[in-house]
């Protein structure tokens, strides 16, 4: 196997001539001549490099690096206005890239006043940019220090805040709204009652008038202090929300612990207290079904919310084909199994449900602990982006730095892929999948670059030679969906998201939409530790030079062992890498079709890929 000396360095143009028995449905074979293709196979490490994180070349591929350290991130696409995306994190600081992979620090965002020197807990800011006002918010809690004038008792937990800022880097400046409202001092005297973004009184009324129990176990609404004032309702993890169809505003946030709720905003500080309403209720599938359990009737309960800690917050709302998907995160932020469930509405404040396992229910998680990669993936955002075309989503989350000891929060990113499911009534409905959480190398996202992932310009997808398991399909090779869970939404999973299984040792042709320069082939592996490839052999890269067809060759790329398992060292055993992979990356070549064999390993039955990707030219001259 050819290995370069460094990632940076360019591949020899030099070419072997090989011999070349083409694959066929028939026993007979062509002997054709093959240009061997001198490659790099991502597994050189420099003295210092982790075994499991071998050298990569950024111009093709990414990985998920620590380079933005912290959690609850909030991107902010701003490339209209400064050509930059912005990622907030909690303690109000910022970084910002021209392409989701590389991040530049930018410091803090936050200019508190004076008399809010000494506040705690700056958790989850969310920053959206309005055009009408070209103007920043920024909205988050705080936990204010003590009023020294007033006695009797502490106050608000969390306090929940509105900035603005004319630059999205700020600095941000809290909004005083003693300007913009009547606050009612006998009510709440201590002086950073100007700073609530929600009014507590009011706020109070509009929960009463849902009429909603939440008295013992099943905290969906808490409130604070209530010494020398009126109480605080407790409140974090707000985000607000332009629907971008009829441009009206909306916040949401969480009823800290066991609820997600919303409100249509009159302006960016105002709510409509009127159009209040609670959105989720922890360990049920909608509201009403936490009512009748309230009342003694029996119901059907989320199993992930039931094994994790009583929480529902970090909520996040994205409009897809007139649906609404109210997505948020479960369990306590410091366990492994924290992740990210989705539910779905026809408007923006419901009544929402929660998908069930067959529908994706659970759509980030370290599948309860078996993918020992990752520990506690959650609070998210999504940033769409636009590449040949077609619009990719992007989720952005926190991660655990060690998955094994709780040390800190870093940002990941991956891809989200939309399945048409059949929901529980038998109709269609459009889910989202996470193709992740990864921990490999996986293709570049692309943007301001040459190249990146062009999979979806494969038009078939077909075996050529061997056998596949009764009711498979080598189309699953290019669907965009990677495997990720064994445990985790099995239905789903099952149904949906399919790996290619061959019985024997068998060869496979992808034929692409045109003639197209690629830069990399990337083969992803099982998730079953049974059903995983040692090797991909005969990688012909085919096309056409001056009329006559030409073959590059590249013989065989055979995993390696620190980057496709995840070593246990409590019971001295392997885990299968979910996302494994091997991949190649080469001189950019023009090829039309692509043929490969798998092996079936020694002792195995079967043998799987979850997927291949193409890394070809996405700039055409």
């Amino acid at each position: 196997m050819k290995k370069l000396q460094a990632v940076t360095l360019l591949l020899t143009a030099c070419l072997a001539c090989t011999p070349l028995a083409a694959c066929g449905d028939s026993a007979e074979t062509v002997n054709k001549i093959a240009y061997e293709l001198p490659y790099y196979d991502g597994t050189y490490r420099q003295e210092l490099d982790d075994m499991d994180k071998p050298q990569y070349n950024k111009e093709l591929w990414r990985r998920g690096e620590l380079s933005i350290d912290g959690a609850d991130p909030l991107v902010l696409d701003d490339t209209a206005n400064t050509g930059y995306y912005y990622a907030y994190v909690t303690g109000f600081s910022y970084y910002y890239s021209e392409n989701l992979e590389d991040w530049i620090p930018g410091g803090g965002f936050m200019s508190l006043p004076a008399d809010l020197n000494g506040s705690s807990a700056h958790w989850a800011p969310e920053v959206i940019y309005d055009e009408a006002e070209e103007k920043y918010y920024a909205f988050f809690t705080i936990t204010p220090p003590a009023d020294k004038n007033m006695e009797g008792g502490p106050g608000p937990v969390y306090l929940s805040m509105v900035a603005t800022s004319d630059s999205p880097g700020g600095p941000f400046v809290p909004m005083d709204l003693s300007a913009k409202r009547t606050i009612d001092t006998a009510k709440y005297p201590q002086f950073y009652a100007k700073y609530a973004l929600l009014d507590s009184a009011e706020y109070q009324k509009a929960f009463a008038a849902e009429g909603l129990p939440y008295a013992g176990n099943y905290t969906i609404f808490t409130i604070d202090g209530k010494a020398i004032d009126n109480g605080w309702v407790r409140a974090i993890d707000f985000h607000p929300y332009i629907d971008p169809d009829t441009r009206e505003k909306y916040l949401y946030w969480s009823q800290t612990p066991g609820s997600i709720a919303g409100v249509k905003m009159t302006n960016w500080y105002t709510p409509d207290w009127s159009t209040f309403k609670t959105l989720t209720a922890c360990r049920y599938y909608t509201v009403a079904d936490y009512v009748k359990a309230q009342n003694g009737e029996s119901v059907e309960t989320v199993p992930y919310e039931e094994a994790a800690a009583y929480c529902n917050e970090g909520p996040f709302l994205y409009k897809h084909n007139g649906k609404y998907y109210l997505t948020f995160s479960i369990g306590a932020y410091d366990e492994s199994s924290y992740g990210v469930m989705q539910a779905v509405a026809d408007s923006p404040l419901g009544d929402f449900r929660k998908l069930t396992d067959s529908e994706n229910g659970m759509l980030l998680n370290n599948d309860i602990g078996d993918n020992r990669a990752i520990a506690g993936p959650g609070h998210h955002s999504f940033i769409t982006i636009n590449k040949d075309g077609v619009n990719k989503l992007i989720i952005a989350y926190h991660a655990h730095n060690n998955p094994l000891v709780y040390t800190g929060r870093h940002v990941r990113f991956d891809e989200v892929k939309w399945v048409t499911v059949k929901d529980i009534h038998g109709n269609d409905l459009d889910v989202m999948h996470v193709n992740g959480p990864t921990y490999a190398v996986n293709p570049t996202f692309g943007i301001g670059k040459e190249y990146g992932d062009i999979t979806s310009s494969v038009q078939r997808a077909e075996l050529q030679r061997g056998s596949l398991e009764k009711g498979n399909a080598a189309e699953y090779l290019t669907d965009g969906l990677i495997s990720y869970y064994n445990r985790v939404g099995r239905a789903f999973n099952d149904t949906y998201v399919k790996e290619t299984t061959a019985t024997v040792t068998s060869t496979f042709e992808l034929t692409l939409d045109k003639a197209r320069d690629i830069r990399g082939i990337m083969f992803y592996n099982s998730k079953v530790m049974e059903k995983m490839f040692q090797k991909i052999t005969n990688i012909a890269l085919i096309g056409e030079e001056n009329g006559q067809e030409k073959i590059y060759l590249i013989k065989e790329l055979s995993i390696d062992k620190n980057t496709a398992y995840i070593y246990s060292k409590a019971n001295d055993e392997y885990y299968a890498l979910y996302g494994g992979n091997v991949y190649a990356e080469f001189n950019a070549i023009s090829v039309n079709k692509i043929r490969f064999t798998v092996e079936l390993p020694e002792g195995q039955k079967s043998v799987a890929l979850s997927e291949v990707a193409i890394v070809g030219r996405i700039k055409e001259d």
